[in-house]
């Protein structure tokens, strides 16, 4: 009897690279990685020295310059004619470019400041006006020597200087007046100085009297003086009130009336 049997196949073995293999492929990937980040960290300390020894030459460069320039101003004869010329004329380019800079600068800035940053001067001066002798109020002109240093004072109505900024000015009046009425009828003259505010509202700031009165028929002048520093503010005005208008004196330099922005 013969008996048969059938042999089992083979076992499959699972095919795969070698745990060797891997180790060396992460080591190559961990090599490569740390190449790269070497590679670009010198490149960039290679960059920053290049520009150190840029600045280093510049500055090397411009030492032996000056020192031609030297050499040249002492007259050294190893250096031809010619090129101390050279070398001058480059020098003098150079300082002639920086001076002109250096004056464009500055004028640009006085530009500015005239502009906007400088704060412009206030300042005005009248003279008075003999076309009313009735009116207590004073009557004043932009005639003679007066001022009128720009749009941020203006005579109004020909009355009163009214102001557009506000600030501390001082404000003064000389009225001068003929002492030649009887003093039993006649009142001291006075002047006063008065401020009529933005609201419409008026108060003196000063006053003056003078009771000297002469009997004579010959007109003997006499000045009168106000001044004092008064905050104004934009709008308001000032003007000059006389009890007797009729007295005023009108001639050249006699009554004025100004006022000045400190």
């Amino acid at each position: 009897m013969i008996e048969t049997y059938s042999q089992s196949s083979p076992r499959s073995v699972a095919t795969g690279p070698p745990v060797s293999m891997k180790i060396f492929m992460y080591l190559l990937t961990i090599f490569v990685i740390t190449q790269i980040i070497g590679s670009a960290l010198f490149a960039v300390y290679l960059l920053r020295r290049l520009d150190k020894i840029e600045d280093e030459r510049n500055l090397h460069e411009d030492f032996v310059f000056m020192k031609t320039i030297q050499r040249c101003n002492k007259g050294d004869g190893s250096l031809s004619l010619l090129n101390c010329e050279e070398i001058k004329s480059r020098f003098e380019g150079f300082f002639k470019d920086i001076l002109v800079n250096k004056e464009e600068t500055k004028k640009e800035q006085n530009f500015e400041m005239q502009r906007g940053d400088h704060e412009p001067q206030i300042a005005a001066h009248v003279i008075s006006e003999a076309s009313s002798k009735t009116a207590s109020v004073l009557q004043w002109a932009e005639k003679g020597y007066y001022t009128m240093s720009n749009n941020m004072v203006t005579l109004e109505n020909g009355k009163q200087l009214s102001v557009k900024r506000q600030g501390l000015y001082y404000i003064y009046a000389q009225v001068t007046f003929c002492s030649n009425q009887d003093a039993s009828s006649q009142a001291p003259f006075m002047a006063s100085l008065c401020l009529r505010s933005v609201s419409g509202s008026e108060r003196i700031l000063l006053r003056a009297a003078n009771t000297h009165i002469s009997s004579s028929k010959y007109c003997r002048q006499q000045s009168m003086h106000l001044g004092g520093v008064f905050e104004m503010h934009p709008g308001s005005s000032v003007f000059v009130n006389v009890t007797d208008p009729s007295l005023v004196s009108h001639g050249t330099g006699f009554t004025s009336f100004g006022l000045l922005k400190l």
